[in-house]
């Protein structure tokens, strides 16, 4: 049997899990905003889905220790309760006070969810295998957005109490499937720490962060740049798109699909962009993925059709080529590779501050502008940092096709959704 079979078959409830997770947190996280929406206004129904992120984002760190004292499965499971419990209050009636405390209870719902699935995979995969674990429990993971994108329409057309019940379901059945997972593994049987995985990098010290971030520049600086407005992009479509297709303003069965067209780009296109970036030159391939991924951006808020799927592709290929390039220029120039991990970690809470500034200033800029202004503000942040890139980067260093052959590390997997 295949090392790859045999990590599906002997970990399959944890797939599952993984699966039917982000399934029901992933629908109630796109829910939020157009059930907000029928008590508060939408800027300040933004503010609070940005501030569900930036509470998470701040007590990050605590739950990675907590994590390791405790164990990442028992706390999964702890997460996977409380975001029953979230689910829970949906199901008495969808008033003011229970989408504040349903938003409230996510928080916690989320908050061992992204390290504690990492740290539990890195509890059991050894390092030939790392890969393909990671592969699998982000693919499970996208299964699980692309239906909760699905199911959007179905579950805005049902009454707040039983889509409540439904999460319910998802979320018990995502339970008991991480029950039956196999156990973390004793401390001192674990897997070496692999460099680009961000749980452990949060802890570094600031002034090691700064010195490894400055050392690797330009690349680590535009990684930083890119994370964060690439971020506040997909922040601010997964706040709009919602709201459009609960006030019938757009046609539900193509937006809905064109929530999950962001991570299929990558599926498609991912290891064409690696196999580029190991045999071209990677500041071209930069400037052309950031210059790309901005256009997609703007386009994909004109129009609401068919389009949207069409420029939701090309915005995340864009976003891709220029993240695998400027991953593998970061490779190049940390030669000694001590500071992959760190420069991760920070790309990472780059990436986590977008999330939480997206649907703030999406909220914002829909009460003023409506739904196509909204994306355009969303997406021209992408556009600065491309023509920044242009007249500060781009033209002030060589070619990088020379270090054609390197082998590229495997970068950290870039959310296009909540987790």
């Amino acid at each position: 049997m295949s090392s790859a079979k045999k990590i599906f078959t002997s970990f399959l409830p944890f797939w599952i899990f993984m699966t039917l997770y982000k399934f029901g947190g992933g629908l109630h996280y796109t829910l939020m905003a157009p059930y907000g929406e029928r008590f508060l206004p939408v800027w300040l129904v933004g503010l609070l889905v940005g501030g569900v992120s930036f509470v998470q984002l701040l007590c990050d760190v605590p739950a990675g220790y907590l994590l390791d004292r405790f164990g990442y499965r028992r706390l999964l499971m702890v997460t996977t309760g409380i975001f029953m419990l979230a689910a829970f209050c949906i199901v008495h009636g969808l008033t003011l006070f229970t989408f504040l405390l349903t938003s409230a209870f996510s928080i916690f719902g989320w908050l061992f969810f992204g390290p504690g699935t990492s740290a539990y995979v890195l509890s059991h995969a050894s390092e030939e295998d790392s890969g393909k674990f990671f592969s699998l429990r982000d693919t499970a993971g996208s299964v699980g957005i692309v239906l909760a994108s699905i199911s959007l329409p179905l579950a805005l057309s049902l009454p707040p109490a039983l889509v409540g019940w439904l999460l319910c379901a998802l979320l018990a059945l995502a339970l008991l499937s991480l029950a039956f997972s196999p156990a973390d593994k004793e401390a001192s049987k674990r897997a070496p720490l692999i460099p680009t995985h961000h749980f452990y990098r949060r802890r570094e010290q600031l002034a090691a962060i700064l010195k490894a971030v400055t050392r690797l520049n330009p690349a680590s600086g535009m990684l930083l740049l890119l994370s964060f407005v690439g971020a506040m992009f997909y922040g601010t479509v997964w706040f709009v798109v919602p709201l459009l297709i609960e006030q019938q303003q757009a046609h539900s069965g193509i937006m809905s699909l064109g929530l999950g067209v962001f991570d299929f780009s990558v599926v498609v296109l991912g290891y064409l962009f690696g196999v580029l970036a190991d045999k071209t030159d990677r500041r071209a391939l930069t400037f052309v993925g950031l210059l790309v991924f901005s256009i997609g951006g703007l386009l994909v808020g004109l129009n609401f059709s068919w389009l949207f799927l069409l420029f939701g592709f090309l915005a995340t290929s864009g976003d891709e080529m220029a993240s695998v390039s400027l991953w593998s220029w970061l490779h190049t120039l940390d030669r000694e590779h001590a500071a992959d991990g760190t420069v991760s970690g920070v790309i990472t809470l780059a990436e986590d501050f977008g999330w939480t500034v997206g649907p703030v200033v999406a909220g914002i800029s829909y009460t003023l502008t409506g739904a196509t202004g909204a994306i355009i503000i969303g997406a021209l942040p992408i556009l600065i940092v491309w023509l920044f890139y242009y007249a500060a980067v781009h033209k002030h260093f060589p070619r990088l096709s020379e270090f054609s052959g390197v082998i590229i590390p495997p970068k950290p997997h870039r959310r296009r959704h909540k987790s």
